[in-house]
């Protein structure tokens, strides 16, 4: 999810170093073309990126992760999954393989220096808590602040219309804010963050499969707006290299809502793995949550009782026109 200004990790263009290719060999493929070889076909060589045609080749792939998921210790998966640990066994080559795969494409695709495609990807836990804590803490620029964020819901916009205004985004360095803000109940502030953030524990960019390409200003990607070309690039060409959108229109209209995000792409055959184990084992990553939020319960009160919701409510669908 956006977290613009913060401090973030891009994505590596470097070749993925081999690891244990024989882990996925040994679960089996499922993608088309070379890719269902198996690792362990290319002796030392590094893996070549995985290549889809269709929902059913992201599928099958995606059983074959969840295979992997189930063979590794159920505690190590949790770690990872809640941005303590590191993903099982060749995984980690398969998302950097594959999300370099994209950004190159995407650098050559839209004319963009390869660079500045992938602005955001892998963020721990301890990341993520300080984005979460300088937020719910309204912290000014110069006191650990990092400028706007998020959008202003329109709840809360309608309770306070003379101190917000039409400003789109947060504002702490902005006093009729701070006011604002200094009113809302912990769960209000909660809910604020989480239309375009989300808590330790619960980010989907713990996982390394999923980046944000090229810009994460919310108003630069409308329909005509400045990356409006690099949107519908990745939209018909994504889906080639396993990914989809991880945050749409529809997602803007659940309940919770979530803010779309057009420059949010999810490698969906380990993304949608990861569902498939947290639904499996609940409780384990229920009490890896509870361990991340305990220094202070306080500031997460609503997502603890929603966590669920936020994780689940994204699209499953890659898009192939």
């Amino acid at each position: 999810m956006q977290d613009t200004h913060d401090n973030q990790v891009p994505g590596r263009h470097r070749r993925p170093s081999r690891r244990r290719f024989l882990l996925l060999a040994t679960a089996g493929a499922g993608a088309a073309g070379t890719a269902g070889l198996g690792w362990s076909a290319f002796g030392d060589e590094t893996p070549p990126p995985r290549v889809y045609s269709s929902q059913q080749d992201i599928d099958d792939r995606r059983s074959a992760v969840a295979a992997v998921l189930g063979a590794a210790d159920p505690a190590s998966v949790a770690a990872w999954i809640t941005g303590t640990g590191t993903a099982p066994g060749a995984l980690p080559a398969e998302l950097d393989a594959q999300v370099n795969a994209l950004a190159d494409a995407a650098a050559a695709g839209t004319g963009t220096d390869r660079a500045a495609v992938v602005v955001s990807r892998v963020r721990t836990a301890a990341t993520q808590r300080t984005i979460w804590d300088r937020k719910y803490d309204f912290l000014r620029t110069g006191s650990g602040g990092a400028g706007t964020f998020g959008v202003i819901t329109d709840g809360t916009r309608a309770a306070y219309p003379t101190e917000l205004g039409t400003d789109p985004q947060w504002d702490p360095d902005k006093e009729s804010h701070r006011t604002v803000w200094a009113s809302l109940t912990p769960d209000e502030r909660q809910i604020e963050i989480l239309r375009t953030s989300t808590a330790p524990g619960v980010s989907r960019h713990h996982l390394g499969s999923d980046a944000d390409f090229f810009d994460t200003t919310p108003q630069n990607w409308t329909d005509g707006g400045p990356q409006a070309a690099r949107y519908a690039w990745l939209r018909a060409n994504a889906s080639r290299h396993g990914f989809l959108q991880t945050y749409t229109a529809a997602s803007a209209q659940d309940t919770p809502a979530i803010s779309q995000e057009r420059w949010h792409w999810s490698y969906a055959p380990v993304a949608e793995a990861v569902l498939d184990f947290v639904r499996a084992d609940d409780a384990l990553v229920a009490g890896a949550l509870d361990r991340l939020w305990s220094y202070d319960p306080a500031r997460f009160t609503y997502i603890r009782a929603n966590w669920r919701n936020y994780m689940f409510h994204v699209n499953e669908q890659a898009y192939f026109g």
